[in-house]
């Protein structure tokens, strides 16, 4: 039998990681885009954490660049991730989110990656739209969600992303269906 799982990533992520510190006996604090304070300065235990988190796909970052990265990959996957992305420029909720600079920010996001924030969010916009027409959305409403001018210019990404349309896709998709 094949089934799918639905799942609130937050409720997950908050219940492996209350899980996962209390076992590692670390005091802490959820904040915004995935920053946790620890309330300790025991390396070791920190380590410990480090290690256990890494088996569930996490990572303890301490680079300040490195958090900063992380913080702006946060804020694109929760816009996207909305049922109706902002209307807003995209430069200006990132900006207003971190509250900085969105000049510096791009330059600084460009520098550390190799790739422009722009281009990131292309990818991430590509992927939920993989995501959403295995749910069968149409491409009318998956570009509606995700804030496209029109089916055209998503379908333009999409191809230029996957080397597909976004047609072909779902029929390789149903394909691959069948056969399993």
């Amino acid at each position: 039998m094949v089934c799918n799982i639905k799942f609130d990533i937050n409720v997950a992520f908050n219940s492996l990681l209350k899980y996962q510190m209390e076992k590692a006996g670390v005091d802490y604090q959820i904040g915004e885009f995935g920053e946790v304070e620890l309330f300790t300065d025991d390396r070791e235990k920190i380590d410990a954490l480090g290690k256990a988190l890494e088996e569930f796909g996490f990572k303890l970052i301490d680079s300040p660049k490195e958090r900063l990265v992380q913080k702006i990959k946060n804020i694109i996957a929760e816009m996207i991730d909305m049922e109706q992305m902002p209307m807003s420029k995209i430069s200006c909720y990132i900006a207003e989110k971190l509250g900085m600079n969105y000049s510096y920010v791009s330059t600084f996001f460009s520098e550390q990656t190799h790739t422009s924030i722009e281009n990131y969010i292309i990818l991430q916009k590509v992927e939920k739209a993989k995501h959403l027409l295995l749910q069968q959305y149409s491409l009318t409403d998956i570009s509606y969600m995700l804030n496209y001018s029109s089916v055209a210019h998503l379908s333009g990404q999409f191809k230029k992303m996957t080397g597909l349309t976004p047609t072909v896709f779902k029929k390789i998709i149903a394909i691959k269906r069948e056969t399993a």
